[in-house]
C-alpha cells in the first residue's frame, strides 16, 4: 500500500477555507455548504481534508492538544492493509 492516504490541514475559518479551495481553486468535492464540520477533496490518490484548528489539536491529543506556534496543523494518515501491522509502523515512528 505505502501511500499517504489523507493530508489534514487544520484551518481557523472552514468558510473561507472552503472558498479558496473548491471557488477559487477548483478542487472537487462533495461539499456542499459553506460552513461544514469537515470537507474532503479528491485529489488523485490522496484526500485534502480541511477541519477545524481546534478540533484537530483535541484530536491528536484530547488531554494536552498542542497550542501556539509550534503546532503547524497540518496531519498525514498512513494506512496499513492489515490490523496487525499498526504497531510495527508506530514502532517505527
Amino acid at each position: 500500500m505505502n501511500k499517504i492516504t489523507c493530508i489534514c490541514l487544520g484551518v481557523r475559518d472552514m468558510a473561507r477555507s472552503i472558498k479558496f479551495y473548491r471557488d477559487g481553486l477548483g478542487y472537487k468535492t462533495n461539499c456542499k455548504e459553506n460552513n461544514p464540520p469537515i470537507c474532503f477533496f479528491d485529489t488523485p490518490g490522496t484526500k485534502f481534508e480541511l477541519f477545524p484548528l481546534e478540533q484537530l489539536a483535541k484530536d491528536i491529543d484530547e488531554n494536552n492538544p498542542p497550542k501556539g506556534n509550534g503546532f503547524s496543523g497540518i496531519t498525514l494518515a498512513y494506512n496499513v492493509e492489515h490490523k496487525e501491522d499498526v504497531d510495527s509502523v508506530i514502532e517505527l515512528v
